[in-house]
């Protein structure tokens, strides 16, 4: 039993609602085996400083859900608690200073749509759904993003409570160690945030995609082109390779090459299109769609086709800068034993700008490539659950580091952020959470002794 009571909704394992409360907190309907303490559900932020104080009291360790979209389920921990940011779902939006707050329960989605209707833009999540919260803790890279850099670049604060229950904010000169740490620690952050403050940006003017389509038998050439390419793609362009066996849903076998464009200008926008129209492989796709505009409903319906909901989710991924003749054949092999869609390969031409501000997100390199692999069977999970893992595992000595949008550090340990910061956030988390209050990552890896 317990004896917490709050405003808002608290669930213990045998209340005939938990079992259901907890399942919606996962878009990844893979079985899990952990089982948290109690759910809360604040209304306020008395709740929450209420829930952290009874956590303390009773030696439990804290987690939060902003949305639920972590594959590898990090808010769900055996035998602590769960705070579920679902109330936190306000915003407000101020084109004058081209700023908005919002809270952490907030749609990613939701928050662009309405900042369009104003001609502005925010650097939300690819996918219907993500919640801004867990996004921009670990990083947020998002549409728009290789202009705008990462969504969490454009947190200039936040409104947090502390393991020591103070409700306070944080910025670049107030409390500037948490928001140092907030920006990249993603799951492992030290506090319950309550409202991001971020900048916001004018709508660019063109958004739209071009889209080529290759059989699997072009793969070698489609991916040493986009490797050669790679330095060149303007950064209007987010240059997208899909692979998988169906591709744009009903086609054969292969891979989807995708151009996103953002341009605020005529100029930046036939710059673009002509970088696709003249790409050197153009000849060989089966399907060739020239410039579309779209809406930002639209892009994000095309995302989610590759990401449908009821589906369990096994991911991973790595940051690489490798030559493209030793990713070649793990790319073959993946290909050649590929489940069947829409589980997907996503390469992603990056090249991050040489500086970024200084924060706890510090793992990038030239090229992206995650490993998304679903069924939907539950009874099939033992059989295909480290299908994704032990291909990107294979691959781990070509890899920088990982993207903890796409961890899976439950699965396997590898590096999410600079060593030299992995210190620093740690030593921030000794000072703010002393009686470690908070969970850490599902893994981390080795620092060091310096």
């Amino acid at each position: 039993m317990h004896n917490l009571t709050i405003k808002g909704k608290v669930l213990q394992q045998s209340d005939a609602e938990f079992a259901a409360r907890l399942e919606a907190t996962l878009f990844n309907k893979r079985p899990l085996t952990r089982k948290p303490f109690l759910l809360v559900e604040p209304h306020g932020i008395e709740d929450i400083q209420a829930t952290l104080a009874y956590a303390k009291a009773s030696g439990k360790k804290i987690s939060v859900c902003s949305g639920g979209h972590s594959w590898s389920a990090n808010h769900v921990r055996e035998g602590g608690i769960l705070i579920i940011m679902k109330h936190f779902n306000t915003y407000m939006v101020n084109k004058e200073t081209m700023t908005a707050i919002a809270g952490p329960g907030v749609g990613g989605s939701i928050l662009m749509k309405a900042l369009v209707k104003e001609g502005l833009f925010f650097p939300a999540g690819h996918c219907e759904g993500v919640c801004i919260g867990g996004y921009l803790l670990q990083g947020g890279f998002g549409w728009n993003g290789r202009k705008l850099g990462m969504a969490c670049e454009s947190v200039i604060g936040l409104d947090l409570v502390t393991a020591d229950g103070e409700y306070i904010h944080a910025n670049a000169n107030q409390n500037a160690d948490l928001y140092w740490a907030a920006r990249g620690s993603g799951g492992g952050f030290f506090g319950v945030v309550v409202a991001f403050h971020l900048r916001v940006y004018p709508k660019p003017k063109y958004i739209g995609a071009v889209t080529h389509v290759f059989g699997m038998e072009h793969l070698e050439e489609v991916f040493r082109w986009a490797d050669e390419v790679g330095p060149t793609v303007p950064a209007s362009i987010e240059l997208q390779l899909l692979m998988s066996t169906k591709t744009v849903k009903f086609g054969k076998a292969g891979i989807e090459v995708a151009a996103p464009i953002f341009a605020d200008s005529q100029e930046e926008w036939e710059a673009a299109k002509q970088f696709m129209y003249k790409s050197a492989i153009k000849s060989k796709a089966y399907i060739k769609v020239p410039y579309v505009p779209f809406s930002m409903g639209a892009m994000y319906k095309f995302a989610m086709t590759h990401y449908p909901e009821d589906h369990c989710w096994s991911v991973d991924n790595i940051w690489t800068a490798a030559p493209i003749d030793e990713l070649l054949p793990h790319l073959r092999q993946i290909a050649d034993t590929m489940l069947p869609a829409p589980t997907h390969l996503l390469w992603l031409n990056w090249y991050p700008p040489k500086q970024r501000p200084d924060m706890a997100f510090s793992m990038e390199d030239n090229i992206y490539i995650a490993l998304y692999s679903a069924w939907q069977a539950r009874h099939e999970t033992p059989t295909l659950e480290r299908w994704a893992t032990d291909c990107i595992g294979k691959m781990a000595h070509l890899a920088t580091g990982i993207q903890l949008a796409d961890e899976n550090l439950n699965h396997r340990t590898a590096k999410f952020v600079a060593d030299d910061h992995l210190r620093q956030l740690q030593t921030i988390r000794q000072k703010r959470d002393k009686s470690s209050l908070f969970h850490e990552w599902h893994s981390k890896p080795q620092l060091a002794a310096v």
